[in-house]
């Protein structure tokens, strides 16, 4: 279960680029082919393709997905589409809602997920449906934007510092797995930044520090 630091063309918030589970890889094209397989690999996973989505290299900003799927802003086209469920073989749901940065707006793993409270009813049905989870709203440390201030898998959560001890209770009853707090990259606490991470391994930021990478692999169960 590696861990390894990295970045890509030389920042280290590498979360921002690539979307991990535990089925499946998601890098943007301006890595190389290598690099991806190098990656997919030390994550435990076969499936990885290099994409873009809504025309964008921020993969992490605008999709959100787990092990059933991925959801996708509209703002993404038909051919985007098809080259990630042809490429890795799953299914792909395409939510309409003008809060276009989804893997931003969402927090998920394979048991649950957190949601940002603006996203409107209609939209949280159709994530659920794909993705298989039952979603809450809610924040982390006060703030809405719940995707990009923690990362989850199925075998713990870390999340930014300032997190409430009710947010913490409520991530670990919809995730049903321990969380933790943390920063990334040297003290971010919108740890999602310099982390992409599943059950089998994590790659930080390569601004990330020791002590911040023994809390990352601890929190995370990774060893």
């Amino acid at each position: 279960m590696p861990v390894g630091f990295f970045s890509l063309a030389g920042d280290p918030n590498i979360g921002v680029f690539i979307v991990a589970t535990d089925k499946f890889l998601i890098a943007p094209r301006l890595l190389s082919e290598r690099k991806t397989h190098r990656l997919a690999e030390a994550l435990g996973l076969s499936r990885s393709v290099r994409a873009r989505v809504c025309g964008s290299k921020l993969l992490g900003v605008f999709a959100s997905a787990n092990s059933r799927g991925i959801v996708l802003p509209d703002l993404c086209t038909p051919n985007e589409v098809d080259e990630l469920k042809a490429s890795l073989g799953v299914e792909v749901q395409v939510v309409s809602t003008k809060w276009t940065a989804l893997g931003n707006c969402l927090l998920v793993n394979d048991f649950g997920g957190l949601v940002d409270r603006r996203i409107p009813a209609d939209a949280i049905v159709s994530i659920e449906e794909m993705l298989g989870v039952h979603l809450s709203p809610g924040t982390i440390a006060g703030l809405p934007h719940v995707g990009s201030l923690g990362v989850a898998t199925n075998r713990g959560v870390l999340v930014h510092p300032n997190a409430t001890e009710d947010e913490k209770r409520l991530l670990e009853d919809i995730l049903r797995v321990p969380v933790g707090v943390g920063t990334v990259n040297g003290g971010a606490g919108h740890v999602k930044l310099g982390l992409v991470a599943n059950s089998y391994g994590a790659a930080v930021g390569a601004g990330t520090t020791g002590s911040e990478l023994a809390t990352i692999t601890n929190r995370l169960g990774i060893r």
